[in-house]
């Protein structure tokens, strides 16, 4: 699932981004569909809609410390994971929001991440079914978010460095 999301969102990215054209149309097309993926991979019930069959970690920390203890191996494999799954999973979504609404800069990926982790968060504890409410979601979510903007950051910089060492007049500025 994760190779998933980092195939698209990379796709997507890649895709998109065409030299002096607007792209936001098909960015947001990505944006749109790596966000249906996120929802159904976070919100999809393991257990019958309000069965009450749920924890709620609000302390950061609190199912790796607390509960870290009483997990087998396998488990704490699992959980660790799922929590780089939980980073790598906002990473591409971050990137395409950057590229579909420039206008929100670099921190608006960042700030949609945290919105729409806490969102799921809450969305998960209202169904109550068989779902962990917890805020290391969120913290790790919103570090993923930061980290696809820092990446677009950090190549629009690079792009920008690029364009600017190139002398006018090479091949590289005509159109084919």
């Amino acid at each position: 699932m994760v190779l998933l999301f980092l195939f698209a969102g990379c796709f997507a990215v890649f895709a998109t981004q065409r030299r002096g054209r607007d792209t936001s149309g098909g960015s947001r097309i990505a944006f749109s569909a790596l966000l249906i993926l996120t929802l159904a991979a976070t919100l999809t019930p393991q257990q019958p809609i309000g069965s009450s069959d749920y924890k709620v970690w609000l302390m950061p920390g609190q199912g790796l410390l607390f509960d870290y203890s009483a997990m087998g191996w396998l488990e704490r494999s699992m959980y660790v994971r799922q929590q780089i799954a939980n980073l790598l999973m906002f990473v591409p979504l971050a990137m395409t929001f950057r590229f579909a609404w420039p206008r929100f800069g670099t921190w608006g990926p960042v700030i949609m991440g945290l919105l729409l982790s806490l969102s799921i968060e809450v969305v998960q504890w209202g169904m109550a079914a068989g779902r962990v409410v917890d805020i290391d979601d969120v913290i790790v979510n919103t570090v993923g978010a930061c980290l696809g903007a820092l990446l677009c950051l950090a190549g629009e910089r690079l792009a920008q460095a690029r364009k600017a060492q190139r002398p006018v007049g090479t091949a590289s500025h005509r159109r084919r």
